[in-house]
């Protein structure tokens, strides 16, 4: 089970999220993109796509979701890295960083803290 984490600025408090940085999802047949709840990610999966899914239809419809802040306008969004461009939905930069790489890093909103990891103690 993964541990929770909270991801803000140790400066102004910017947020980020919580989480652990990523989430499984499966495409339904109009192509929207629905979150698998962890632990029962494959639960979803079939419920979305049927019982009888095959093996290769769950791999062509599912995929993970990465939680991403643009450096730009701030806006918070999620890609799946391997499918989508890595590019900003709301105003278009392809200055895009996950939520993961910018721990440690100066805080895009502020531009003097550090973008910080914090264990709230929950597990999912």
């Amino acid at each position: 089970m993964p541990k929770i984490f909270e991801y803000r600025c140790d400066s102004c408090g910017f947020y980020l999220g919580t989480g652990w940085g990523e989430d499984m999802y499966v495409q339904d047949w109009n192509g929207k993109r629905i979150i698998c709840p962890h632990p029962a990610e494959m639960k979803k999966v079939y419920e979305v796509l049927g019982a009888d899914a095959s093996q290769e239809l769950i791999e062509a419809r599912t995929g993970i979701l990465t939680d991403c802040v643009c450096l730009d306008c701030l806006w918070k969004f999620n890609l799946d890295l391997g499918r989508d461009e890595r590019k900003c939905p709301r105003c278009g930069s392809k200055r895009v960083e996950t939520v993961l790489d910018m721990v440690g890093k100066k805080c895009p909103k502020c531009k003097t803290g550090t973008i910080v990891e914090i264990d709230t103690g929950a597990i999912s």
